[in-house]
């Protein structure tokens, strides 16, 4: 079978201790060709990443417990099998300070809570379109 006929699965890592919004990510990503691994602090997305990985695309929490979204970010760019990979963070700060700390850190995209199950596919999608296109990646999105 050609390659262009194999449906790819994408590995996705999300860090958030917000069991409801593990839910939704879960739900929206459920029906896709996504295989997901759900963390509940940065400590264990750590981990992951060193026993599980690669992934295409990691998703976190600004607030998480023990070391914080930001410092997890960081440390996923300090490593090199995660160095490039897409990073999405989620926060329920809404405010320009924090948007501009996760792109500081190296965050691709920023999305505020509450967030949209549309707001969130297209995120995702952004992202991994861009992860095989750098020429895509647009920013920082606007969210409601």
């Amino acid at each position: 079978m050609p390659d262009a006929m194999v449906q790819r699965n994408w590995r996705v890592l999300i860090a958030d201790d917000d069991l409801s919004i593990c839910t939704l990510i879960e739900t929206v990503l459920r029906k896709g060709p996504y295989e997901m691994i759900m963390c509940n602090d940065a400590e264990s997305a750590l981990v992951a990443v060193d026993r599980q990985g690669p992934f295409d695309i990691i998703i976190c929490d600004f607030m998480l417990p023990g070391i914080s979204g930001i410092d997890l970010i960081e440390r996923l760019r300090a490593k090199d099998q995660t160095s490039g990979v897409p990073i999405l963070m989620i926060s329920g700060h809404t405010n320009y300070a924090m948007d501009g700390r996760a792109k500081t850190a190296g965050a691709n995209l920023f999305l505020n809570k509450p967030f949209t199950i549309s707001q969130l596919r297209a995120a995702i999608t952004q992202l991994l379109s861009a992860s095989n296109r750098p020429e895509l990646y647009t920013g920082f999105p606007t969210s409601q």
